[in-house]
């Protein structure tokens, strides 16, 4: 039986299915939000099966960017690669939280325009490009059933800490020779945030030391950390994993019947659904998904993602009679992409071209004609050394 290793070889070290799975799940995650952005909302986060896709989209996010970065990681030094990931991320994100800053809000603010440049809660809203969270601007989005600008932003602070402090630390510490151990991590993280859940009552204090210990092993973030070093695990391992169909098929039944089974916690997901979900990312970035060649050519994920959330709620402003979460989607995603392939083009592909001096993915990943995301095969490894 072939090894993902083996079938990434077979597309001369590049994952064909990656560019699949990043678009499906930054739009997948639009559709998510509709539900809860809609005039009357519907807490979708409770339905039947459906309810599943709020912990499993985030989270196959984070393994593949873990797969993805576990070989940036083991082809460049510690300073390349953070400047690779830095230039990756900021740009665009500084891009989008000003845009939304003194665009979007000073359009739809209730307060005069004055007012809301001198208001200090404008200018706290630029914190999110450092990763301090800040979901509101003054008087923005007050006649939305949520006035929240852009809730997606909650991830970041984990990105920066996955990418920047546990990647890091691999390469330091040499854990990216030693996938046994970023396994074991993973495990121990998971493990201890289901036995505080099922044994601790959790600190009754609001903040403290204990209370952020606790929620890091437990809350919603904790997700995207295991599922980040799991996914590097993966990468690392990825000649003694099989790609099998049969694998997938099995994942895939078992993923349904947790989700059959109700609404259950995060400590739980992360124990019982981690290693399927990272078998289903790691088969699907594999396998040649068919899907129409400008989103091989055109990464617009991470656009995608950081003006999702802004445009819907702009749309429902704009439209507060339109109530379906369908007809709203509707409204939004033309603009949503047109915003992602304005972000691509205009800030995304030419960092990405400066990125060449150094990234084995950005002299790989020719930014013009169509090729899939790649992932390093050994013999261009050794070729980018």
């Amino acid at each position: 039986m072939i090894s993902l290793g083996d079938q990434l070889d077979r597309h001369r070290g590049f994952g064909p299915g990656f560019d699949f799975l990043r678009i499906s799940l930054a739009l997948g995650i639009v559709v998510w939000h509709s539900f809860s952005l809609a005039h009357g909302g519907f807490n979708i986060e409770q339905a039947p099966v459906a309810w599943f896709a709020g912990y499993g989209m985030v989270y196959l996010f984070f393994a593949l960017s873990g797969f993805l970065i576990a070989g940036s990681a083991q082809r460049l030094s510690l300073g390349n690669f953070l400047v690779n990931r830095g230039s990756r991320i900021f740009p665009a994100l500084v891009v989008e939280v000003l845009l939304s800053a003194f665009v979007l809000g000073a359009l739809f603010t209730e307060l005069p325009v004055g007012e809301y440049l001198s208001n200090p809660g404008t200018y706290r809203y630029l914190t999110n490009i450092l990763g301090l969270m800040n979901f509101h601007l003054p008087g923005v989005f007050k006649g939305n059933s949520v006035d929240v600008v852009n809730y997606s932003l909650w991830t970041v602070p984990y990105e920066f800490f996955c990418y920047f402090i546990i990647m890091s630390a691999f390469m330091i510490f040499g854990l990216l020779r030693r996938p046994a151990l970023v396994v074991a991590f993973a495990a121990a993280m998971a493990i201890i945030g289901l036995a505080l859940a099922l044994f601790a009552a959790g600190p009754q204090s609001e903040g403290g030391l204990i209370k952020l210990c606790y929620s890091a092993f437990t809350e919603r973030g904790s997700r995207l950390i295991v599922a980040f070093m799991l996914g590097s695990a993966a990468y690392l391992l990825r000649y003694r994993i099989p790609y099998s169909h049969a694998a997938f098929g099995l994942s895939m039944l078992f993923l349904f019947g947790l989700a059959a089974l109700g609404p259950l916690t995060v400590p739980s997901l992360n124990v019982l659904a981690s290693l399927p979900l990272v078998y289903v990312m790691a088969y699907l970035g594999a396998s040649n998904v068919p899907m129409p060649p400008v989103f091989h050519e055109r990464d617009y994920s991470y656009g995608i993602y950081l003006y999702g959330m802004p445009i819907q709620q702009m749309m429902i402003s704009l439209f507060p009679n339109v109530t379906s979460p369908v007809a709203q989607l509707g409204l939004a995603v033309p603009t949503i992409i047109c915003f992602a392939a304005l972000s691509w083009h205009l800030i995304e592909r030419p960092i990405l071209r400066q990125r060449r001096r150094f990234s084995f993915v950005a002299k790989v990943r020719d930014v013009g004609p169509s090729t899939p995301a790649p992932i390093a095969s050994d013999e261009a490894l050794r070729m980018a050394k």
